[in-house]
């Protein structure tokens, strides 16, 4: 069973020293704790042996004596109980916040393909609710778990000493009680975990339709979102109504188990005294022990609710953490620095495992998925290789789905290199750590992605220490400048989530501005104009040839007019070299580029005599 905390102990052995000393604590607290009823036994017997002979004021000073003792006790018991509280609980928060920073340095340093395979909101589930279980279970249950076995040996050797008999008879009904305890404990533990699935399943949702809000507005599709909406929301409340439920029935059994102990030792304890076979201090004794009882095993519902819980969040939280870094960095003693020069390619392949075999967190699966499809290898890229001297630029084109995006990605190391070499100045990528790699590379994404900050801090995204005017001379050159008067603070403007108040057009350009402050050695641009219209894109080109002079180049795209000034351009079809050459060489061969160019220039055409702006998704 404690196999299955096993992750927590690396962080819990950080705060071994004051943890210690909190159970230290614990166990003087419980100890002068179980002293109080023997000094109030003690009283009680002293009162009863009491000779009036003695005179009273030998009674009021024995009274007076017990009860500052008693008090004092109680008072000392307060305070390092609540010492032992602020040692355990504290340290919960700092597991928890090592935890949170151990899993999220682990998310940013997975490969893009593994949130392509798990919805967001699976992931933040994760990270942020099933956190607040496990630091649950750091603090109120350790410090449970370590009183309340405290409580019960202290208890337990005291009532021995006092009357086994009676003892024996009073916690009888206990190991019964512990058997049902478990038994619901397990069906807590899958409720939960199903639970948390449930509530993952039900964040990605809203994170979609949030995210969405304009598609389905569109689409008049606001019924069949909420009523989607509401499907998922049902299911985790039954879900979490069952797991309410299994946790409900402990409350009656701890509660029923410490009635039915008190009811012992008020019949067999009483029928005792009353033949005189103990003592009336004694029997009070025995039941403030069980009234001291009581507590932890109410708590012990709580206990092994939580215990449960916290298992399947712990299962759940570092099943993000087992999954691999798709692109580990060479050993130390391998790792290189790399210097510009040719950059080569040589019979790279990228080979995705079917769906199913793809590792997935719990309830990320896809529904619905054609098993036939689940189960089958896809060839990406197959055998692509070329060379590219520095300073040089190489065009990239294809039908939509030829692996162009891959590639892209695989160069700016966002997917493995598995199969081929790729190399830069005759040093092997696999030996250059991957950071090393990504802040020598300029890659602009085809999606571009802006935070919820200003326009400017965009920009200055990879340089936040940047001057102002440098950002603004990356913008003019990104042809953004001419819409800053279209934003209410231009430059400081907060674009909000995903920078959903900038166009898509504005975007990709804010993107590039980020590459052009950047002003890396090696530039990757992965279909970055696709968003822009053709004016604009053609400026954006104009400001692209200066800024890349000299610098190593591959440019992707669907706009064919991007790639023509290119050293060489490769058509790819099926992930496979179709065609390479110049953009002359290609032409007259009559080929798929030809047969591209072909299409683009007589929509342009149709387009201009309608007087229709166009993009290149509209080719």
């Amino acid at each position: 069973m404690w196999r299955e905390y096993a992750p927590l102990w690396p962080f819990l052995r950080r705060y071994f020293g004051s943890t210690a000393l909190g159970a230290l604590c614990i166990l003087l607290s419980v100890g002068l704790k179980v002293w109080i009823p023997l000094l109030i036994g003690d009283a009680l017997e002293a009162f009863e042996q009491w000779n009036p002979a003695e005179g009273r004021d030998a009674l009021v000073d024995g009274a007076l004596q017990s009860a500052l003792l008693i008090a004092g006790t109680a008072l000392v018991v307060a305070l390092v109980r609540t010492a032992s509280r602020v040692l355990i609980l504290g340290n919960s928060r700092r597991v928890a916040a090592d935890v949170r920073e151990h899993v999220f340095d682990h998310l940013l340093r997975l490969a893009p393909s593994f949130f392509l395979r798990n919805p967001a909101g699976q992931v933040m589930s994760r990270v942020i609710n099933d956190l607040r279980v496990v630091q649950s279970l750091v603090g109120p249950v350790i410090l449970y778990i370590a009183e309340n076995l405290a409580l019960f040996a202290f208890c337990l050797v005291v009532m021995l000493r006092s009357d086994p008999l009676v003892t024996v008879l009073a916690l009888a009904p206990y190991p019964f009680a512990f058997f049902q305890a478990r038994r619901l404990a397990l069906r807590i533990q899958l409720g939960s975990a199903a639970a948390q699935n449930a509530l993952g399943d039900l964040s990605t949702k809203v994170d979609e339709s949030l995210s969405g809000q304009q598609v389905i507005k569109t689409m008049a599709l606001e019924e069949s979102d909420m009523a989607q909406f509401e499907a998922r929301a049902r299911h985790y409340r039954d879900l979490n109504l069952d797991v309410t439920k299994q946790r409900a029935k402990l409350v009656p059994l701890m509660l029923g188990l410490t009635s039915l102990s008190t009811l012992i030792v008020l019949g067999l304890g009483g029928l005792r005294v009353a033949n005189g076979q103990t003592g009336l201090g004694p029997w009070t004794a025995m039941l403030m022990y069980l009234g001291i009882l009581a507590g932890p095993t109410r708590t012990l519902g709580f206990v092994i609710s939580t215990l449960r819980r916290g298992a399947a969040s712990l299962q759940r939280l570092f099943e993000i953490t087992a999954s691999e870094v798709e692109i580990v960095g060479p050993p130390a003693e391998r790792r290189v620095d790399f210097t510009p020069g040719e950059l080569v390619v040589s019979s790279l392949s990228v080979v995705h495992p079917p769906i199913s075999e793809q590792p997935h967190l719990e309830g990320s699966m896809p529904v619905g998925l054609d098993p036939e499809l689940a189960d089958r290898e896809r060839a990406v890229l197959r055998d692509v290789s070329f060379r590219l001297a520095p300073g040089e630029t190489l065009g990239v084109v294809g039908h939509t789905g030829s692996g162009k995006t891959t590639l892209a990605r695989v160069l700016a190391r966002q997917w493995p290199v598995a199969r081929g070499v790729v190399s830069i100045g005759g040093t092997d990528i696999n030996d250059v750590a991957p950071s090393d790699w990504r802040r020598r590379v300029g890659f602009v994404p085809q999606e571009a992605f802006l935070f919820s900050r200003t326009l400017a801090a965009n920009v200055a995204l990879g340089r936040p220490e940047a001057l102002r005017e440098e950002v603004e001379h990356a913008v003019r050159i990104s042809q953004l400048a001419n819409d800053l008067d279209q934003l209410p603070e231009g430059l400081d403007t907060v674009v909000g989530e995903r920078g959903v108040n900038l166009s898509g057009g504005q975007r990709q350009r804010a993107a590039l501005a980020r590459v052009f402050l950047l002003d890396r050695e090696l530039v990757i641009l992965d279909d970055t104009l696709s968003a822009v219209d053709t004016h604009t894109a053609d400026r954006i080109l104009e400001a692209l040839e200066e800024f890349l002079a000299g610098k190593t180049t591959v440019i992707v795209s669907h706009r064919l007019s991007a790639v023509k000034h290119a050293d060489e351009i490769i058509v790819l079809e099926e992930g496979a070299v179709a065609e390479r050459g110049t953009h002359l060489e290609l032409l007259a061969r009559g080929g798929i580029y030809a047969e591209l160019w072909e299409k683009q220039e007589r929509h342009e055409a149709e387009c201009d005599e309608l007087g229709i702006e166009i993009t290149s998704k509209e080719t």
